[in-house]
C-alpha cells in the first residue's frame, strides 16, 4: 500500500474540492480530484476539514484559487464550502455535463473527460 500523507496544512494557489460522495459520481470527483493533484494541476484538499470548521485550515484556503467538484445536483460540496464563509470557487457539477447518479461508474473515460473540464475551469 502507498503510504499518502496529509498535506493539507500546506498552502497553495490552486486547490481542488470533491464531493468524494458515495455514489458512482461521488467517486468520479474524487478522482479526478486525485488526478488533479497528482498532475500538479491543483492540491486536493480535504472537504471534511471544511464541514468540521477548522479556523486554521479553512484560513489556509481562503486566498487560494478553489475548484469544488460536486457530483450531483444536492451541491454536498458547494454547501459546505458556503456555510463555513468560503464564497470564491469555482463550481462544477458532474450532473450539470449530463453524468447520472448511479448510472455513470468511475471508468477511465469519464475520469479522463471531466478531468479535461476541470483543468479547463
Amino acid at each position: 500500500m502507498n503510504d499518502k500523507k496529509c498535506d493539507c496544512e500546506r498552502k497553495s494557489s490552486k486547490v481542488v474540492f470533491a464531493c468524494s460522495g458515495a455514489a458512482d459520481v461521488g467517486e468520479l470527483t474524487d478522482l479526478v480530484a486525485r488526478k488533479m493533484n497528482e498532475n500538479k494541476i491543483a492540491q486536493m484538499k480535504c472537504l471534511a476539514f471544511v464541514g468540521a470548521g477548522i479556523p486554521k485550515m479553512i484560513d489556509s484556503v481562503k486566498n487560494s484559487d478553489c475548484l469544488v467538484i460536486d457530483g450531483c445536483n444536492l451541491d454536498c460540496g458547494k454547501l459546505t464550502m458556503e456555510r463555513n464563509g468560503l464564497k470564491n470557487f469555482t463550481h462544477l457539477r458532474l450532473s450539470d455535463l449530463g453524468y447520472v447518479k448511479g448510472s455513470s461508474l468511475a471508468e477511465e473515460h469519464r475520469i479522463h473527460a471531466i478531468y479535461k473540464v476541470a483543468c479547463d475551469l
